[in-house]
């Protein structure tokens, strides 16, 4: 053995020096910025990501934001960018600053510009207003959207700006565009069932929508339509869906004119759950797969007819002519479609797509897909909190990511090239069948998430649906749409109605089928939005970049679906009504205080991931009842009484851990109410749906939805402590 050197016995007694003990962190950091401003080409398909996070910021708030402090954020931003931009790290933070702030500053302006008021308690009168939209529903009814020019006893200034009526009147003729005048009753936008549950009322009022109700009597016509193209637009619609329906029939005919002009509401109940149970609710919303369908067939029809023309083909550019008659063609199906937010980013795309051609760029590519969420988000910002643009936006960034991968272009170049008819027919079937489940199976991972967050469910055979049902789709159903579109202005549309017809008869054969197995829907609890969160950020982390540090991307996934379902559920559940009450039993399972049809009793157990019919959900031993009231005791849970009127209070107080009182009750009896919680009428008026949660040691936490959705416009205003007391006088 050699002796050791001084150095090495120094080494050996204090430790390696500090910049090799902390070598592995350098290495890290090397890597990460190495690979970071390796894929510079690949930093502006962040650019959405990062708007879509200022976004979500303004949604995040309690409080409604003033539009100025956004501006002045704004500009402070944008100088911040100007000074630092040429500064290389420094002017990278500099820009995703600018996309959060940017992103925030366009949610405020947005608010701003759409703000109307809202029916704030329930009206009975005449209103008399434009139709602006006419639907006719699966029973026939007209859901009539309104601008009211005139309502009684509201003033100018507090009209909504829309209002929407149900006529339940079969004679009943209304034109979009005309001004009629009718009776009728409306109510505020339903709010949230129970806190952090589905906002309809947010999501109408960014449409202008201040009320939603009823018509007494059939409407009276005021004046005939005006010659505007809106107008004339919307009775176009109108007429395409009459003559689809019509010329087709049932299911089949409301789901056609669904696919051509988006309008759903004919479809009957039955149709749309087997669809959505074998995975193919995405072919009633008019998105990406229609408009490919739809502009391609129309950019290879014509394109190929030119091709037959010698004299025109080779002299001029054909393939550049296809795109723009398609981009004109693809326009009008943006338009005749209602131009629903999933059909805008794929009208974008496709926009894109066919611009693209024309100059001589790449049709497809990840960075379209940024500029059409880029597009979307700065028009309509509220559309990031949509099942639409999520689901939509998460399949086409799946699909691109998994075509980008090298795997799948080696796959690509070996099934290219020229054989013979039968082994090149055999090859395109291989090729088509295993594009389809390729296809399939990416879209479901990347959008199965979203679906279960927002619906609670997922379709487990969705593979096997989409497998028998896209070529049919593919084949038949599209062009056939296309078809029905070019001949209806002549009145040949027949025989491409009747193929359309058929094949989306073969659709719903197939949804049937696959709908009908064992297990084909299942439900699952509802996800804390920090899952949502978590799967985004490491599904766009995994397709946005190129190198082997994007399957990082997989760590926030894993988390994600750790904590999926963790969240602790509601032991009381009471409707903004208070007509309708869920306990938790000792099983875990939810029990309903009345038999009565109820959009909340359904939406409480779907959040539970509960397979039961509200009617299979309601009475327990532990309930009991009488003209005062209910009572619900189980042993070893709290005691919660239910108070028809004030005769019941004063028993309920002395025995009860929880009261629950359908008239207001006064400050003063609260004082010497034994229960440990007690809500009553004005707490309903005041926070909406309630939830409560029982603690191990005893305690309660109540939580309105009032509450978690904050002081935000779309908010009805909330009662006073002073109205409650005066009220529970008045008793």
């Amino acid at each position: 053995m050699t002796a050791a050197t001084d150095a090495e016995l120094e080494e050996a007694v204090e430790g390696p020096p500090a910049d090799e003990a902390f070598s592995p962190l350098r290495r890290a950091s090397d890597y990460v910025a190495a690979s970071f401003f390796g894929e510079t080409d690949r930093w502006f398909l962040w650019s959405p990501v990062l708007l879509g996070l200022g976004i979500a910021l303004y949604f995040s708030l309690s409080f409604e934001p003033p539009l100025w402090a956004a501006l002045l954020a704004l500009s402070a931003a944008g100088g911040g960018l100007a000074v630092a931009l040429r500064r290389g790290a420094t002017g990278v933070l500099a820009v995703a600053i600018f996309c959060v702030v940017l992103g925030f500053a366009l949610a405020c302006i947005r608010a701003a510009v759409v703000a109307a008021p809202v029916i704030q308690k329930p009206w009975n009168g005449v209103i008399e207003g434009r139709v602006v939209e006419v639907e006719r529903t699966e029973k026939g009814a007209l859901a009539v959207t309104l601008e009211p020019l005139s309502m009684d006893r509201v003033a100018p200034a507090d009209m909504p700006a829309k209002v929407r009526l149900q006529v339940r009147f079969p004679d009943a003729v209304i034109e979009p565009g005309e001004t009629i005048r009718v009776r009728g009753r409306l109510m505020p936008p339903p709010e949230p069932v129970e806190p952090g549950g589905f906002d309809y009322a947010r999501q109408v009022w960014f449409d202008g929508l201040g009320g939603v109700g009823f018509a007494f009597a059939a409407p009276e016509r005021v004046a005939p339509p005006p010659e505007d193209w809106t107008t004339s637009l919307a009775r176009l619609r109108q007429a395409i869906t009459a003559r689809v329906q019509s010329g087709i029939g049932g299911a089949s005919g409301a789901i056609a004119a669904a696919l051509i002009t988006g309008e759903q509401r004919a479809i009957p109940d039955w149709a749309a759950e087997d669809l959505r149970k074998a995975g193919l609710a995405h072919v009633l919303s008019i998105s990406g797969l229609h408009m490919v369908l739809f502009g391609g067939s129309l950019f290879w029809l014509l394109r190929a007819g030119l091709a037959l023309v010698p004299a025109i083909a080779l002299r001029y550019p054909i393939k550049k002519w296809g795109a723009a008659a398609a981009l004109v063609g693809s326009t009008g199906y943006l338009l005749i479609s209602g131009a629903e937010v999933a059909t805008q980013r794929s009208w974008i795309m496709i926009a894109l797509m066919f611009v693209a051609i024309i100059f001589d760029r790449p049709a497809l590519s990840m960075r379209n897909v940024a500029l059409a969420a880029l597009l979307v988000l700065a028009w309509q910002p509220e559309s990031l909190l949509g099942a639409s643009f999520q689901m939509s936006f998460a399949a086409v960034v799946g699909l691109i990511a998994c075509y980008e991968s090298p795997l799948v272009q080696r796959f690509t170049a070996m099934n290219e090239g020229s054989d013979g008819f039968l082994f090149g027919s055999l090859r395109f079937a291989f090729n088509y069948v295993a594009g389809v489940l390729v296809t399939t199976t990416i879209a479901g991972f990347a959008t199965g998430a979203y679906a279960a967050f927002h619906f609670d469910r997922i379709a487990l055979y969705g593979m096997a649906g989409n497998l028998g049902a896209l070529p049919i789709v593919s084949v038949l159903v599209m062009p056939a749409a296309l078809a029905t579109m070019v001949l209806m202005p002549f009145g040949a549309e027949a025989p491409a109605l009747w193929v359309m017809g058929k094949g989306v008869e073969g659709m719903l054969w197939v949804a049937h089928e696959v709908a009908g197995w064992r297990g084909a829907d299942r439900l699952v609890a509802s996800a804390p939005m920090a899952s949502l969160a978590l799967l985004t950020l490491g599904g766009l982390w995994l397709s946005l970049w190129r190198g082997s540090w994007r399957f990082a991307g997989i760590a926030p996934m894993a988390l994600a679906l750790a904590l999926w379902g963790s969240p602790a559920r509601p032991d009381l559940l009471i409707a903004p009504d208070g007509r309708l009450a869920a306990l938790r039993g000792k099983d875990g399972l939810l029990h309903l205080t009345a038999k009565r049809s109820s959009y909340a009793a359904s939406q409480w157990l779907r959040h539970d991931g509960d397979t039961r019919e509200p009617s299979d959900a309601v009475g327990s031993p532990y309930q009991g009842c009488d003209s005062a009231g209910c009572i619900w005791h189980e042993p070893g849970r709290p005691l919660v009484a239910f108070s028809e009127g004030p005769e019941a209070l004063g028993d309920d107080c002395v025995r009860a851990d929880v009261v629950i009182s359908m008239v207001p009750v006064a400050r003063q009896i609260r004082a010497t109410c034994h229960a440990r919680l007690v809500v009553d009428r004005f707490d309903l008026w005041r926070g909406g749906a309630i939830a409560i949660y029982y603690g191990s040691d005893g305690t309660m936490r109540m939580e309105t939805s009032r509450e978690a959705r904050g002081r935000r416009p779309w908010v009805q205003r909330q009662f006073t402590a002073k109205s409650r007391d005066e009220g529970a006088a008045d008793q």
